[in-house]
């Protein structure tokens, strides 16, 4: 009987590297990567969300927040009710993920935001009350795996408003808060049904302990070249087999 495939994974390091590599060595655009991982998440969550039940998505300030401008779109595009939720400044470096924040606003996607320095306790009671509780599915696109800090003001209120709510929650690449390479929270964490990974598993998720936090994790492709991750999945086969 032939022993299970390894699970292929990657280190924090080496979801940076392959995506600089994708961008620089083989020309993809960064924004096209973002374009494809946020609609991958969309379908899934169309997936998983049989009743087209209400959806919230949690932007963050950098690229994961820039993947939830993309899933609000698509979700959008299918007639999904969404709305969009930043907690960050935006339109500041003409990122990729500003590039998607200009078309959910040009596109008239319901969203509000908040200056992280203002999102306080109070607020964040109402946030719960009047956002996060009465819609269907949560969309964690606050941080993803180059977080290597606990979340501090007011992310750590944000977190706990989410895993108070009672929704389901679709995190996006990893749930916000927890190690992309030890699979131990941080700090706070969200507390995910379903993530949606890009390209591998991390390697944290190796940790048996990180499932209470990530829930069924689902690769998602971003159109990375083939000989691109061909090459770190014989590199992840080989740290397995050491």
């Amino acid at each position: 009987m032939a022993s299970p495939e390894p699970i292929f994974w990657l280190s924090r390091e080496e979801v940076r590297e392959l995506d600089h590599r994708a961008i620089t060595g083989f020309g993809v655009p960064g924004v096209v990567l973002m374009e494809n991982a946020g609609r991958g998440c969309a379908e899934l969550l169309i997936q998983l969300n049989h009743e087209r039940t209400p959806v919230v998505i949690l932007c963050g300030p950098g690229n994961n927040g820039g993947d939830g401008f993309v899933i609000a779109r698509h979700l959008d595009i299918h007639g999904w009710p969404v709305e969009v939720f930043v907690v960050a400044r935006t339109n500041t470096h003409a990122s990729d993920a500003d590039t998607n924040f200009d078309i959910l606003f040009a596109s008239g996607i319901r969203y509000s935001q908040c200056h992280p320095t203002y999102f306080d306790d109070p607020q964040a009671g109402v946030f719960l009350e009047r956002t996060l509780r009465p819609c269907g599915w949560v969309v964690d696109a606050l941080f993803g795996t180059g977080l290597s800090r606990p979340l501090g003001p007011p992310f750590e209120r944000l977190v706990k408003a989410v895993n108070e709510s009672g929704n389901p929650v679709l995190a996006v690449d990893i749930p916000s808060g927890l190690d992309c390479d030890t699979g131990e929270p941080l700090g706070p964490v969200v507390k995910a049904a379903h993530t949606a990974t890009f390209v591998a598993q991390k390697k944290g998720f190796l940790n048996p302990a990180a499932l209470a936090w990530t829930g069924e994790i689902h690769v998602i492709d971003i159109g990375a070249p083939r000989v691109l991750v061909e090459e770190y999945r014989r590199r992840s086969r080989a740290g397995s087999l050491e």
